[in-house]
Formats: C-alpha cells, structure tokens, sequence
C-alpha cells in the first residue's frame, strides 16, 4: 500500500508539473495579412479564432447561411497561402455532414429504442451501423452547389514560454471563409438523405423523417464540431 501512495503521490506531482507548463505557454502575433495595409484584423477571424465557428454561425450577418472555415498551419508562409488559395468547401462540407447525420441517427435509433420498451440504443444502432454508413458515405459524397467563397486570412504567432523567452516556435496559419445559403444547402442534404435508401429499407421512415426536419428547421448541430 505504501508503494502504491508513492506512485499515486508521484503522478500527481507529474500532472501538476506537467499543467503548470501548459498554462506558461503564451502566444503572440507578430504580423498578419493586413499588416503591411495597416488593415486591421476581419471580425469573421477575431471572432472564429477566439470563439469558434458556433459563436462566428450565430452572427446576424451569416443568419440565413452556413459557414464553412478552412484552416492549414504550416512554418512557411507561401505553403499555408498556397494552401488557402486552393481550398475548396466541399471536403469542409462532407465532414461537416458525416458528423450530424451520425450524430442524429445515433439520437433517432436511440429515441426508437426507449419507445418500444427500453431497449440497447447502441446494439439497436450497431445493428443498422453498416447501412447507415453507406447512407452517410453517399451523402457525404455528393457534390454541393452554392458555396461562396468570402475572404481569406493568414497570421504569424509566435508560441513561448515567459520564463524561457529565447525559447520559441513560429507558425503560419491560412484561414478561409465560405458560406452556403442554408435554405439552397438543406434542400439538397434533403433530396440526397431521400434518395440514399430504398422504400423497403428498415432505415427508411427514419431517414425521411430526418429529411423533412433538415427541410424544416435545418441542419441544427451544423457547426458545432
């Protein structure tokens, strides 16, 4: 018991010492995009990078759209901006999907567990997962129309320790901006869920509801991960 406190003692130590470090680390910019312009920092990036795409979707100016951000880190700048320049929404968009359309299955197969007497929402899930995989690969596979390209951003920061200020690392990071009308993007998430399952499926009344709400009220969690 006693080497078991030691060690227990010892990992303690070790994740303190170890937050303790995590917490010293700051980051400064030292020049960005609009540097030399005298252009200062777009809200669109102030607000993405010190809140998240979330809080940058709930603006009023991007109400009626969805928003779509690339972003590439690189220590050379001709890499992230040649990164940016090439950037195309439609891979952002696919990931963007596979990730709420798993996530409302998931809450559907689960919802259809409980109502008909509680039963395993995982293994009731599992059950369909290679059928739904298929639904979501298709859907993510789609090629999307509509997305506008907005604004591009890069930055230079510098990442140091305080107490050790010779001690540092610099990265570039390209960021672009796309939004898609949400109304124009539902409509298609909507026709492609419709499409992706026969009529005799057992996904089938699941997978059209989940297209009358996408149709409905949109893609609610769009963002959110």
């Amino acid at each position: 018991m006693r080497i078991s406190r030691i060690a227990l003692a010892a990992v303690i130590i070790m994740i303190i010492m170890q937050a303790g470090c995590a917490t010293r680390v700051r980051v400064v910019e030292l020049e960005n995009k609009g540097t030399s312009l005298g252009v200062s920092t777009p809200d669109w990036i102030r607000i993405y990078v010190s809140s998240g795409i979330t809080r940058l979707q709930s603006q009023n100016e991007f109400r009626d759209k969805y928003c779509v951000i690339g972003e590439e880190s690189g220590v050379n700048r001709q890499f992230v901006v040649t990164w940016a320049d090439n950037f195309s929404a439609q891979q952002r968009i696919g990931a963007m999907l596979r990730t709420n359309i798993a996530s409302e299955y998931q809450a559907r197969m689960r919802g259809a567990s409980q109502s008909v007497g509680g039963g395993n929402a995982s293994s009731s899930y599992g059950s369909f997962q290679q059928e739904i995989d298929s639904v979501i690969n298709t859907i993510v596979n789609v090629s999307y129309s509509g997305a506008q390209r907005e604004a591009d951003w890069w930055s230079l920061n510098r990442r140091y320790d305080p107490d050790q200020k010779d001690v540092f690392s610099d990265s570039y990071t390209a960021y672009v901006l796309y939004t898609i009308p949400k109304a124009e993007l539902n409509r298609q998430v909507a026709h492609a869920l419709e499409t992706s399952v026969r009529a005799d499926s057992a996904l089938y009344e699941i997978t059209i509801q989940m297209s009358k709400q996408i149709l409905q009220n949109g893609l609610a969690n769009w963002g959110a991960h």
